[in-house]
């Protein structure tokens, strides 16, 4: 969960509400870039945490990951199902 950078709005805003806009942007994406794109949003987000949101979102169809090169994956975006 991360808050809203607003003072009036104080808000909770969801980390897979930032994944998705970011992938659903860029269609396509690697981990690294989008840890790059979330940092700029949100702040500093931990990799478990990003990989945990990412999971849930390849189990429900949204995305899917692929190997890419020795550390780094590549994120698509499929869409919500529904």
């Amino acid at each position: 969960m991360v808050r809203t950078s607003s003072s009036e709005d104080r808000r909770i805003i969801p980390l897979r509400n930032y994944i998705f806009d970011i992938l659903e942007k860029k269609r396509s994406m690697t981990l690294s870039e989008l840890l790059r794109g979330l940092e700029k949003d949100v702040g500093r987000v931990s990799l478990s945490e990003v990989e945990k949101e990412l999971m849930a979102m390849e189990i429900r169809g949204v995305i899917r990951v692929f190997a890419s090169g020795r550390k780094d994956q590549r994120l698509e975006f499929i869409g919500p199902k529904a």
